[in-house]
């Protein structure tokens, strides 16, 4: 029999599909075309992770002094040079044990570089000299943002982080609309156009601009892609696929502290953190499209191609129009399925609205705890890119943790367990006497590590509480909530100079992990559950629980 599609006299063979069943008892739940298109989506993974930290290394402020005519090199200039010929001593006045950054003593003769010519008066630094031990060239040097300008460079990290908010709203919602494979090579373009094009900014104001649509880009690359590796697996792999696409987000990292310690030049940095985006666009030939957005668009024709091709790559057969009969889903209620329900209507939803918001302040404060730790590496002791490479290599075990986490005692009690030991241990670090460097340095590793196993669990937990027609969005808007916390975290790590109470930050960082973690237990669990296709299912989630605490299946299953 032919189907028609959208037509309201017959139903088509995969209209109403369980598609965790087919791929449970047919298709394969990891077969071998599964795996191959998840490592796909992967790789794009990999490449957000150099553009979003970048900025620990382009935004570095080098060591400076003030150049000394007479004194410093007209070509090339050297910051040690002021040591090694001796002429620091007189020219420049000392501060905090050092020489000072922004000051210099008057010179009567700027040809000239004898002591006797330098008076004890004091003028602010014409120009500066910097240090290029660990970066030969950054914003900060290129740029000149030092001495009252650095405030510039915070303000550029919390622009990207509103291109982010934005760009996971807007794809978040786009992905639903119009599909995730269309909005990963849209986000990819802009990624792509901007970032390479901030790598040739001939002013800070151009870079900071640009920065926001890279930032848009690559978080709509990646919200889609980890869209799609959930999507396009079943149900008993969907855990193990929402954390090892965030072991290629480490390995990104670990990259680009390798690519900065070899260029140590921001715009090479740049550069190379982008251009591989290029490669990305065979992708259109390569990826699927999502078969769960196909069938809750009636794309029925375009459904059934993508299910062929697991069919094939799998090396199984499709069942047949009347043997996919067999994997309608069952309907436990006289409701029919919305096929029209919008993110406007789960917001009208009490219950599902308490969710959301708490759903937002859990990315909050993980993103607030994440990205103030990730891109604090040179508080550390110790060399930036060894220091930036042991913060991300802390992320593995992390990751761990939260699959282990999930599979063994379920999503809720990880993540509200992650954000207790990431908050507590940046409390006791802060708390530690300055000499125990060692403690301190563990214990700010604990809280990265924290922090991570948080990440790890949020996306894939936020994933499954939301039903798949608004479950972009949600995980989109969700994603957009967390870099509130990523604007604010370089401004509460500030709260201590403001203050003069060391401590302040990291007790932030502690209460509001408690807090949130608190909340957490108020959330369902979602293991072992479908995925919900429609709002009614979404509100079941945590309805249904046996005596000894656990919950039920929900009978119907994912589209």
């Amino acid at each position: 029999m032919e189907y028609i599609e959208n037509t309201p006299l017959l139903q088509h063979p995969l209209e109403n599909l369980d598609l965790d069943k087919l791929m449970s008892e047919k298709l394969g739940d990891f077969g071998r075309y599964q795996k191959w298109v998840y490592f796909l989506v992967c790789l794009p993974a990999a490449l957000t992770a150099g553009i979003t930290l970048a900025s620990v290394f382009t935004a570095d402020i080098p060591l400076h002094r003030c150049k000394v005519p007479g004194c410093d090199s007209p070509i090339i200039p050297n910051y040690e040079d002021a040591y090694y010929f001796g002429f620091g001593n007189f020219s420049i006045p000392t501060s905090s044990g050092g020489l000072d950054s922004c000051f210099r003593f008057q010179n009567a003769d700027n040809s000239s570089c004898e002591s006797k010519e330098f008076s004890n008066l004091t003028e602010k630094c014409e120009e500066h000299v910097f240090s290029r031990k660990e970066m030969r060239k950054t914003l900060a040097s290129e740029f000149d943002l030092v001495c009252g300008e650095e405030w510039k460079l915070p303000l550029s990290q919390s622009v990207f982080f509103a291109g982010v908010l934005v760009g996971a709203a807007l794809f978040g919602h786009l992905g639903d609309v119009w599909g995730r494979k269309n909005m990963f090579l849209l986000g990819l373009l802009e990624m792509s156009v901007c970032g390479i094009a901030a790598a040739f900014s001939t002013n800070f104001l151009m870079f900071t601009i640009l920065q926001f649509f890279t930032a848009m880009g690559q978080v709509g690359v990646f919200q889609t892609v980890f869209v799609l590796g959930i999507e396009i697996v079943g149900k008993s792999k969907r855990v193990f696929c929402g954390i090892v696409i965030e072991y290629f987000f480490v390995l990104g990292e670990i990259l680009l502290a390798l690519a900065a310690w070899y260029f140590k030049d921001w715009r090479k940095i740049q550069f190379v953190c982008v251009l591989p985006g290029l490669l990305f666009f065979s992708y259109y030939f390569l990826l699927p499209q999502s078969i769960r957005w196909l069938i809750l668009k009636g794309k029925f024709s375009k459904a059934r191609e993508e299910l062929n091709k697991i069919a094939k790559g799998n090396k199984v057969v499709l069942p047949s129009d009347q043997e996919l009969q067999l994997f309608k889903k069952i309907e436990n209620d006289s409701v029919p399925t919305s096929n029209n329900e919008t993110l406007l209507d789960l917001l009208k939803n009490p219950k599902l609205l308490c969710r959301l918001l708490n759903v937002f302040l859990n990315w909050t404060v993980i993103t607030m705890i994440y990205y103030g730790l990730s891109m604090n590496a040179a508080s550390l002791a110790g060399d930036i890119f060894v220091n930036f490479a042991l913060l991300s290599l802390t992320e593995i075990p992390g990751y761990t943790l939260s699959y282990l986490g999930m599979t063994y005692l379920g999503r809720r009690v990880t993540l509200a367990s992650s954000l207790l030991i990431g908050g507590v241990s940046c409390l006791i670090s802060s708390l530690l006497p300055a000499s125990y460097t060692t403690g301190h340095t563990v214990f700010f590793l604990l809280g990265k590590f924290g922090a991570t196993a948080g990440f790890g669990t949020t996306y894939l937990y936020t994933s499954e509480l939301f039903p798949t027609r608004v479950r972009n969005a949600c995980v989109g808007l969700s994603s957009m909530m967390g870099r509130v916390g990523a604007i604010v975290s370089p401004y509460v790590a500030r709260l201590g100079l403001l203050t003069g109470i060391a401590w302040l930050p990291m007790a932030v960082f502690a209460a509001a992990a408690l807090v949130s973690g608190s909340l957490t237990l108020l959330l369902p669990e979602t293991k072992g559950k479908a995925l919900p296709r429609t709002i009614r299912e979404a509100e079941k989630l945590g309805e249904s629980s046996t005596r000894a605490g656990g919950y039920q299946e929900i009978d119907s299953q994912e589209e």
